[in-house]
């Protein structure tokens, strides 16, 4: 199994709200289960995001959107592919992130069957694709 960190609200959008598109800047050959980890900053992008805000209308964002620093749920990484103008309104073509940089190679990583846990998993995340601690593996797969 592996994990996937994303900031908050979009983790909680990735789990709750519909977000089906996670953008990214590298193409993977993973496909299968997908931990969604909330990671410890908060996205200025996404609180922002009039996408976010429609996804959150009349929901609830507690305690999900407030959790950092675990595994809040799973999903199916069914597809990923370069960017060609699909996948709206989740899907970018390119987007300016953290610290100013702007990015043109957007990768979609496609997300199906959101599953929230009834109690997010603590744990460290990590940048890029990564591997749950062997002990917290075990409990997602109990699940």
């Amino acid at each position: 199994m592996k994990a996937l960190t994303v900031q908050q609200p979009w983790a909680w959008a990735i789990i709750h709200g519909g977000k089906n598109i996670e953008n990214r800047t590298q193409l993977w050959s993973y496909r299968g289960v997908l931990a969604i980890h909330a990671g410890q900053r908060w996205s200025e992008r996404g609180d922002r995001s009039p996408l976010i805000e429609e996804a959150t209308k009349g929901r609830s964002l507690y305690p999900s959107a407030l959790t950092m620093g675990a595994i809040i749920g799973l999903v199916d990484l069914v597809d990923c592919h370069e960017n060609a103008g699909c996948h709206k309104p989740w899907g970018e073509s390119s987007y300016v992130e953290f610290g100013g940089r702007q990015r043109d190679r957007i990768t979609h990583l496609v997300l199906e069957h959101p599953r929230a846990l009834d109690e997010p998993i603590a744990c460290k995340g990590a940048l890029g694709l990564w591997t749950p601690p062997p002990d917290v593996v075990r409990r997602l797969e109990a699940l």
